[in-house]
């Protein structure tokens, strides 16, 4: 074989190795966060899809900060709770991490000055003083959330927990994809912090994560912005939140049936 021929051959093999080896690595990458319920089931309920569902009371969340390969730091890290519309209730956390501390008011409590973005508008929490919660994500959310449900503001109302800052400091973290994939172990960098839970008065919850990614753009270039985790991972315990559809037709349903008891009694 002539040299320029071999070389050629070679430089292909070379180009289709590195090919895989980039499209593995993108297979395996990680979203920035995740959240996940241990011994939880994927799958949909309503229109809560491909999520992680438990029935479990109390139960164990585990939150994931992922570092990325040019990421610098993950701060802000939030803990967003979706409860149905016109429910009150409790949330108690156990950890053997940094307690979460419910954000209420513009910045007070929170590892970033700009989160949350607005004070709390309602009371969602009878074991709280005052207003804790918030009826819209636009709300308290600085930035475009990717509205997924049940994050949608005439579906729940909504708290938020400071988590503070993940570190680098964990690997072969796992993806917890409730979308078919189920969970991987990874080459992933970053920490998983893991709460048990337990609550009160609340027909469901829906678990979702947010934080402040810092990622290096260049030699001393740095580029900050928020991430939240996929519709994908995700995670929900309790009943699924009824659509306001189903509500109307369960209501118009009972009040059939009392005109219906009513017609009876007259006859």
């Amino acid at each position: 074989m002539r040299p320029t021929i071999w070389f050629k051959e070679k430089f292909k093999v070379f180009l289709l190795t590195g090919a895989a080896v980039l499209i593995a690595g993108q297979g395996f990458a990680l979203p920035t966060f995740q959240t996940y319920i241990n011994d939880a089931t994927a799958g949909s309920q309503g229109s809560d899809e491909q999520t992680w569902f438990t029935s479990e009371n109390p139960f164990s969340l585990f939150v994931v900060g992922a570092f990325g390969p040019k990421t610098v730091s993950i701060t802000g890290g939030t803990l967003l709770i979706s409860i149905p519309e016109g429910e009150t209730g409790t949330i108690s956390f156990t950890t053997n991490d940094e307690s979460p501390v419910l954000l209420t008011a513009m910045g007070a409590g929170s590892s970033s000055s700009t989160n949350p973005t607005g004070n709390a508008n309602t009371d969602l929490l009878t074991s709280e003083t005052g207003l804790d919660g918030y009826t819209a994500t636009g709300d308290f959310i600085p930035f475009n959330s990717n509205n997924h449900y049940p994050l949608q503001d005439d579906i729940s109302n909504f708290l938020i927990f400071d988590l503070g800052t993940f570190e680098n400091v964990e690997q072969n973290l796992n993806d917890y994809n409730a979308d078919g994939s189920g969970i991987t172990s990874t080459s992933g960098f970053g920490e998983q912090k893991e709460y048990m839970i337990s609550f009160t008065g609340f027909s469901s919850i829906h678990f979702d994560a947010y934080g402040f990614v810092t990622d290096e753009q260049g030699q001393s270039e740095f580029k900050t912005t928020w991430d939240q985790n996929p519709g994908s991972h995700d995670a929900t315990v309790g009943a699924p939140v009824p659509e306001p559809g189903t509500l109307l037709l369960v209501g118009a349903g009972l009040l059939g049936l009392g005109v219906y008891g009513c017609r009876r009694r007259k006859s």
